[in-house]
């Protein structure tokens, strides 16, 4: 069997995994990247870069990848219709993964990081201290396994990580994961091709139906909700409601799946074990946004593994201060509206779709939230849509 040693291996080459790999790399690392895919790049992805992240990020992102703008989001929800667009929160940027998630990869290979495509996360060892010194790794194209001997494992293997699951701390809750039909569509007749369309209801029971342009006549279109029983149906359902933008238009590329709702686990460092990207619940709710922090945070992961590399007991201090630092208040908001929404889909409250459409359009704020709790189903219904109309 091959064995490999390396100071840092990044299981999952995405953004937040490449991101890491080009941080720790370029500092002088040895680092190695596994993928299962060829070329990494996420199906289940609205594919758009929010223009207020962009001075956020580690590294520039290029012009080709910022042609077409999406002017702000339209939110709309039986007779109640809401436009955001004063500020550069609702501008963004829709990108194809296909062609970004090689771009983020090739910085960190650039730089001297290995890539191991087609390259199967297997299993781990560790001690009672979660140090992890062993790593089972299986070729794809030729089934032969190898071992790789890592300082410091970096896993950014998504939302359903494989790696978590291995040290015994996968954390799964009722509401965990959200679960996402969704396609590309060309050929489509947009009512307004520079705004982001978002739509609320039962076909998206928790969350959110979308369409999110990518030229005048393509766009990725889809539903996000809690319960991952009759996708198809809701679909369906939603897709009736934008018929006359849909007609003659042709799908493309299948982009279900899941995302994080929750915290996959109580840390996001054991032992020398960084979790990041989906599979550290690194985003931003309410629409479950996770290109450019998987990106900041997979930086940091890296630079963590540089600073650390001769003293892991700092790790998990120096990753969560760095993260605290730059997007602290950010995942802090993002987890006061997660925890709204989660709540009222729980509940059934009846008033929930407003609600959501509230807190997505942020027409509500912490005091809101908190007379709501106090207020009955009808009540919550009356007060939210007073504030909804002077928002509109």
């Amino acid at each position: 069997m091959k064995e490999i040693k390396c100071d840092v291996l990044v299981v999952g080459a995405g953004p937040a995994g490449s991101s890491a790999a080009w941080s720790a790399t370029k500092e002088g690392l040895n680092v190695i990247i596994i993928d299962k895919k060829k070329i990494p790049a996420k199906d289940a992805c609205a594919e758009t870069l929010s223009k207020a992240l962009l001075e956020l990020l580690p590294f520039k992102i290029p012009k080709k990848f910022l042609k077409w703008e999406l002017d702000g989001l339209q939110f709309n929800y039986e007779n109640i219709h809401i436009t955001k667009d004063k500020d550069i929160w609702w501008n963004s940027y829709p990108l194809n993964r296909s062609e970004f998630d090689p771009f983020v990869l090739d910085l960190a290979i650039n730089k001297g990081a290995h890539y191991l495509s087609l390259s199967e996360f297997i299993n781990l060892k560790f001690n009672k201290e979660f140090i992890v010194n062993e790593v089972s790794v299986r070729n794809l194209k030729n089934t032969e396994l190898m071992t790789i001997k890592p300082k410091i494992l970096i896993a950014a293997d998504g939302v359903q990580s494989k790696v978590l699951k291995s040290i015994g701390k996968s954390k799964r809750q009722k509401t965990s994961v959200g679960y996402i039909k969704s396609y590309e569509y060309h050929n489509l007749s947009l009512d307004n091709p520079h705004y982001g369309h978002v739509f609320f209801g039962k076909f998206a029971d928790g969350a959110y139906a979308y369409i999110f342009p990518k030229s005048e006549t393509s766009a990725n279109i889809g539903i996000a909700t809690m319960c991952h029983q009759g996708l198809d149906k809701k679909f369906n359902k939603f897709i009736e409601l934008i018929k006359d933008q849909i007609k003659g238009s042709k799908r493309v590329v299948d982009r279900s799946g899941r995302a994080p709702l929750k915290n996959p686990s109580d840390e996001m460092v054991y032992g020398n074990i960084i979790f990041t990207g989906d599979a550290a619940n690194q985003n931003l709710k309410p629409f479950v946004e996770g290109i450019q922090p998987g990106i900041i945070c997979g930086s940091f992961a890296g630079k963590s593994a540089v600073e650390c590399i001769s003293n892991i007991k700092k790790l998990k201090f120096t990753y969560k201060n760095k993260i605290k630092e730059k997007m602290g208040q950010l995942f802090a908001d993002s987890d006061t509206i997660g925890t709204a929404l989660i709540s009222s889909y729980e509940n059934k409250n009846k008033a929930r779709f407003l609600l959501e459409m509230g807190l997505f359009s942020y027409c509500l704020n912490d005091q809101d939230l908190n007379k709501i709790e106090k207020l009955s189903d009808s009540e919550s219904k009356l007060f939210i849509k007073e504030k909804l109309k002077l928002k509109i």
